[in-house]
């Protein structure tokens, strides 16, 4: 047999009745209101008065009844840990039902029917674990957080944490749930003591971190409580589905409170990029000009180096409609593109990412299947072709900008702390966009499986960057964690962290090089030389028309011809301007003869209709600005294309506006 002592008082008290005045206590009443108080236990059970206690006996359940019982609340407590509830509650009734007593499974029944919001259910089975064992500081926490949390009642929860505290006074939840009400009380400075201790206690445990983070909120110490968030992403563990919410929230707070320090810094931020922006002028040579413009793609901004474009200045353009809050950061990233160029140009290490005809083959042959597949599924040469380039081009894009661009995050988080809050709201909204592209199933179907894997690898090379970046504050990489090029991603981000710190001026162009054979897309690129000089001119240098001059002359005809491409295009998806295009650049490898005046070309994209040479570059040049604008078409149109579209946004383009 099993006996338990415990106090009459303790007894009634525990269901919140008044116990019988010591004078006035029939055993017999007792012992009879004491018996349904443990009918859950293993019968018969024996009830016995001894003075002010009450002394319970009863008989211990079979070692087969509480194995099974123990293997049933193991299983249990398992889908508990996984947030299934219901089926937890119906496993540890069963555990009960093989051995009453086991009272670890009745305080975790408990737990559960809290969580499903069956109050009164959890009350009644802590209750009864409690008569039981009064000296159960977990269930004491427990009910009492019912009690605050359910029910309402402060004072009964203050009690029972009180006295758990008296059993284990270094009880992290104990701890915590006294916190938490000294914060509610208005004593926040009271609150952060006992969240230290309960921090103290368990430093695995998150809720006291975000409840000390909240604590410090409410006092307007903002920098405090990013360290403690800080604290709870480093040190904090996922201990099950109720932890998912603190870690949930306390992103969301740092989300928050980031919001507030850029727009309250969005000043300070903005000198600090006028201050940079002259440092990089003074290392180039060269100033820097900076507009908004439309992408096409989901770029946030490009920068066109003086020395690759024919200019006497270097030009960022940034995303239009970016909330301008943000626009610093986007500023800062491209300004130390330049700042790694102007520090390779000057020891004459700078290299230019390119492709030629040659790796451009190399890359189609390595998706040759995916080409017989997309012809097996009626695609024709034309559109095949076209996608090819198009999706070899983004790939060898990213693989030079991927591993570069963590190294400029790295170096604006530590160089310029004033920009921390907008790097991290920027870096947020360019990962979760590339993540609607990256994870979208129809994307990935269509696409090259080696194209595929390689970008996954490379974002998730990027989310494990920007995870460590932001120390656990962010959860990029989770995404990534589900694919099978995650294990590349790991492998290609301990490879970028070996080398990122030993790098000097142009080295990382090895570190590109080194990740591409990790990758094997070596052979899909090529480096040319930067000569360290260039031509000044008034227009980007391009290489494509066979009389720059005499096209030249034709741009206040192409102006007109550009307004009615334009227009045109207003009717049209990206799908048609993209094949459009494509069509043209195809013809066009043959020539075009811009300067007749006769209409001796067709499309088969644009049936019933004949051309002009001119009228065709119109459309290949301002289909290209909308479908990748990045790309040289190798023709002096630019700012024949912009008068045109200038007036065709402004609506005096001479055909209104729709």
């Amino acid at each position: 047999m099993k006996t338990i002592r415990l106090k009459i008082d303790e007894l009634f008290e525990l269901s919140g009745e008044t116990p019988p005045a010591p004078d006035k206590r029939d055993i017999e009443v007792i012992t009879l209101t004491v018996m349904k108080k443990f009918e859950f236990l293993p019968q018969p059970t024996i009830i016995t008065i001894d003075g002010d206690e009450v002394v319970v006996q009863f008989p211990e359940e079979s070692s087969a009844a509480q194995a099974e019982a123990q293997r049933l609340a193991t299983m249990a407590a398992k889908r508990a840990a996984e947030g299934d509830y219901n089926k937890a509650i119906g496993i540890f009734k069963r555990a009960l039902q093989h051995q009453p007593s086991l009272q670890t499974a009745r305080r975790d029944l408990a737990m559960a029917y809290s969580e499903i919001g069956d109050v009164e259910s959890a009350i009644d089975n802590l209750i009864e674990v409690l008569r039981v064992a009064p000296d159960d500081a977990w269930s004491l926490v427990v009910l009492a957080n019912l009690y605050i949390g359910k029910k309402g009642d402060v004072e009964t929860g203050r009690k029972l944490l009180t006295k758990a505290l008296k059993i284990e006074p270094d009880d992290t939840w104990a701890l915590n749930s006294l916190a938490a009400l000294e914060l509610k009380a208005g004593k926040p400075e009271d609150s952060i003591t006992l969240f230290e201790r309960a921090i103290t206690a368990n430093p695995e445990y998150a809720n006291p971190y975000y409840g000390e983070a909240l604590a410090f909120e409410t006092m307007k110490q903002v920098d405090k409580s990013l360290e403690s968030l800080a604290r709870l992403f480093a040190r904090a563990r996922m201990q099950d589905a109720r932890s998912k919410v603190v870690f949930e929230n306390a992103r969301d707070m740092f989300e928050q409170i980031q919001e507030g320090l850029a727009r309250r810094n969005e000043s300070d931020a903005a000198k600090c990029i006028q201050e940079y922006r002259a440092e990089l002028e003074q290392l180039s040579g060269y100033p820097v000009r900076i507009q908004e413009t439309d992408f096409e793609d989901k770029a946030g901004a490009r920068i066109q180096m003086a020395w690759t474009h024919g200019r006497e200045y270097h030009l960022i353009d940034t995303r239009r409609g970016y909330s301008s809050v943000l626009l610093s950061h986007l500023e800062a990233h491209e300004l130390t593109h330049l700042k790694l160029e102007s520090e390779a140009r000057k020891i004459g290490r700078n290299l230019f990412f390119t492709t030629t005809a040659r790796t451009r083959e190399i890359a189609i042959r390595s998706v040759e299947k995916d080409i017989t597949r997309w012809e097996k599924m009626g695609y024709s040469e034309q559109a095949i072709i076209q996608t090819s380039l198009l999706m070899v081009n983004g790939l060898c894009g990213f693989l030079f900008n991927c591993p570069v661009d963590m190294l400029i995050e790295r170096y604006i988080r530590t160089a310029f702390p004033i920009l921390r809050p907008v790097q991290y709201l920027s870096t947020k909204v360019m990962a979760e966009e590339a993540w609607q592209i990256n994870g979208d199933p129809k994307v990935q179907k269509l696409m090259p499986r080696t194209i595929v894997r390689a970008t996954l690898a490379l974002n998730g090379m990027y989310g494990l960057f920007l995870d460590d970046l932001f120390q656990g504050a962010t959860t990029f990489a989770a995404n990534y964690r589900k694919t099978d090029a995650f294990g590349m991603s790991q492998r290609l981000y301990r490879h970028w962290q070996l080398r990122a710190d030993n790098l000097g001026p142009g080295e990382e162009y090895q570190l590109v090089d080194e990740l591409a054979d990790i990758l094997k897309l070596r052979d899909w690129y090529e480096w040319k030389v930067d000569p360290g000089q260039h031509e000044i001119t008034t227009k980007p240098l391009r290489s494509g028309t066979t009389n720059p001059d005499l096209l030249k002359e034709k741009h206040s005809a192409a102006i007109f011809y550009f307004l009615d491409v334009l227009k045109r295009f207003d009717r049209l998806t990206e799908d048609k301007i993209r094949e459009i295009a494509f069509e043209v650049a195809l013809v066009g490898l043959k020539g075009l003869d811009y300067a007749a005046p006769e209409k001796q070309y067709t499309l088969r994209s644009i049936p019933n209709e004949e051309f002009t040479g001119l009228y065709l570059m119109c459309l290949m040049y301002a289909g290209f600005q909308r479908i990748a604008p990045d790309q040289d078409c190798g023709m002096d149109l630019h700012d024949p294309y912009l008068a045109a579209l200038q007036l065709h946004q402004s609506g005096q383009d001479g055909y209104g506006t729709e």
